[in-house]
C-alpha cells in the first residue's frame, strides 16, 4: 500500500510548496520535519483536500484529488493540531464523528487508545494528552487506510508524547502513517523515514540513521550533533549559527 504525493501550493503570488514529491508506505512511520513556515501543515492539508494544491495525491494509484470529500474520507484521515472542543460531547460521541462517511468501529478505536471505559465522560474532562488519544481514536474510527497527523505530540508531557508515538508505531503495521513532528528527538527515535522541508521544498529524505547534522544545521540555523543513546539517535543542539 502506497501513498504517492507530488504537490505545489501558493497563497496568491507567495509560493508555500514547490514540487514536493514523496511516497509513504504501510509498515513505516514517515515523519515530516522542518522549521516554522516550512510548509509542513500546508502539505498535510493539501494531501487531505482541505487546501487545493497543484499536483496529485494517489493512494494505490487512485487519485484522491478528484474525489468527493465523502469518498476521500474512506481512504485518508487528517488529525489536526489539538484544540479542545467547545461542546461537552461524550468521548464516545466525539469519536463517532469520525464514522459519518465510513465503516469504522468506535468500540475498537476507543479500546486501542485506552478510553473505552471512560466513553460516557464528557470530552472536556480529558487532559491534553488524553484528548490527543481521543483524536487518534476518531481517526481510527474513520476506518481509512492512511492517517495524517499534524504535530500529534505538541504541548504534551513526556509520558503522553511517548504514549502517542508508541501507538503510532503500532498502527503503522495496519495503516500508512504520516506525522508532522516538531520534536526532532521523537522524529529521530520513532520514524522509519524522515522528510525534511525548508522554505516549501523537500531538501532531504531518508532513514534517520542516514541523516547528517549538516542538514539540520542548514535548515534550522543551529549547531547540531547527533549521538546514539541506548540504540536511538538523539539531537544535541547548540547556539544559533546566525
Amino acid at each position: 500500500m502506497s501513498l504517492d504525493v507530488s504537490l505545489s501550493f501558493s497563497y496568491g503570488n507567495r509560493k508555500v510548496l514547490e514540487g514536493v514529491e514523496f511516497s509513504a508506505r504501510r509498515g513505516e512511520l514517515l515523519a515530516i520535519i522542518g522549521p516554522n513556515g516550512a510548509g509542513k501543515s500546508t502539505l498535510l492539508k493539501c494531501m487531505v483536500g482541505i487546501l487545493e494544491g497543484d499536483g496529485k495525491v494517489s493512494l494505490n494509484e487512485e487519485d484522491l484529488t478528484v474525489m468527493k470529500p465523502g469518498e476521500r474520507a474512506k481512504l485518508i484521515t487528517y488529525v489536526p493540531q489539538s484544540s479542545f472542543p467547545e461542546f461537552a460531547f461524550t468521548i464516545e460521541e466525539f469519536v463517532e464523528m469520525g464514522t459519518y462517511a465510513t465503516r469504522g468501529n468506535v468500540e475498537d478505536a476507543l479500546k486501542r487508545v485506552g478510553l473505552w471505559e471512560r466513553r460516557k465522560e464528557p470530552i472536556t474532562f480529558l487532559s491534553g494528552g488524553e484528548y490527543q488519544l481521543a483524536l487518534i481514536a476518531r481517526a481510527l474510527a474513520q476506518g481509512s487506510d492512511a492517517i495524517l497527523l499534524d504535530e500529534p505530540t505538541s504541548h504534551l508531557d513526556v509520558n503522553h508524547a511517548l504514549l502517542v508515538m508508541d501507538l503510532l508505531s503500532e498502527l503503522k503495521a495496519e495503516k500508512i502513517i504520516v506525522a508532522v513532528l516538531h520534536d526532532l528527538n521523537l522524529a529521530l527515535s520513532y520514524a522509519d523515514r524522515l522528510l525534511v522541508l525548508h522554505r516549501g521544498r523537500k531538501v532531504w529524505e531518508g532513514k534517520p540513521k542516514e541523516l547528517e547534522p549538516a542538514v539540520l544545521e542548514e535548515v534550522y540555523g543551529i549547531r547540531a550533533d547527533i549521538v546514539e543513546v541506548a540504540g536511538r539517535r538523539l539531537l544535541v543542539a547548540g547556539l544559533s549559527k546566525v
